[in-house]
């Protein structure tokens, strides 16, 4: 298994594969456990801490790009927001832990290549690194040393969902099948239709391996929020 994914490791990370696990494990929350901290941590995730400062960052991020597209962000939505944000970053650190376990690493090169292509750390396009030290300091409130640290996981996170999505393989016969199954016993569409079908069915069946996986995860890591201490001000 781990030569296995060592072998696809590098296309996965350089290839254009969509992050298609919107959503991913909705019942996350059953598993939390509200606790009280003065780390200054959002959450704890085993015994790595997500720092509040990167996950209120990550938030604003969010809620400033819904607002650029028009979008009214009231307090209930900027609420919703932050538990699922919450959400995806335990999900993330999660993923990011199995990944590790099973030999999937992010080489300095990788790692280097990303933060020279983000858009944020770029003047004319071209990567200028006291940018990259000013944008880290203001928007993360961090280090960049702390900064890689977290785009490290993140990649781990991202590498290990494309390779589970990799995995996937679909025979024509299931498609059609499944596709019969989904509207009535009809394949009138189903030449048009094939591929766009055939895409929604393998993101379905990777998001079922995903989900197997974070059931076995949070079963086995304690999870600890601290959210609600961190928003009273506590």
């Amino acid at each position: 298994m781990i030569s296995w994914f060592s072998r696809y490791q590098k296309p996965l990370f350089i290839g254009t594969v969509a992050i298609f696990l919107i959503g991913t494990f909705v019942g996350l929350g059953g598993y939390l456990l509200t606790s009280s901290d003065s780390s200054g941590a959002v959450a704890k995730v085993g015994s790595s801490k997500i720092p509040y400062s990167i996950f209120i960052a990550r938030v604003n991020q969010y809620a400033d790009a819904l607002r650029n597209r028009g979008t009214d962000v009231s307090d209930q939505v900027l609420g919703q927001i932050k538990q699922e944000m919450l959400r995806d970053m335990i999900v993330e650190y999660l993923l990011a832990r199995k990944a590790q376990k099973m030999g999937i690493s992010v080489t300095n090169e990788q790692l280097a290549q990303d933060i020279e292509n983000t858009p944020a750390f770029q003047h004319d396009g071209v990567f200028n690194q006291e940018l990259y030290f000013y944008a880290v300091r203001s928007i993360y409130h961090d280090t960049p040393k702390a900064y890689e640290k977290m785009r490290r996981r993140q990649i781990l996170a991202s590498l290990f969902k494309q390779i589970i999505y990799q995995s996937v393989k679909l025979v024509p016969g299931e498609v059609r099948e499944a596709y019969a199954r989904e509207h009535k016993g009809s394949l009138k569409n189903y030449a048009k239709d094939r591929a766009k079908f055939s895409e929604q069915l393998r993101q379905a069946q990777a998001l079922d391996i995903l989900n197997y996986y974070l059931r076995q995860l949070v079963t086995q890591i304690p999870i600890r929020s601290y959210l609600k201490q961190r928003e009273s001000g506590a």
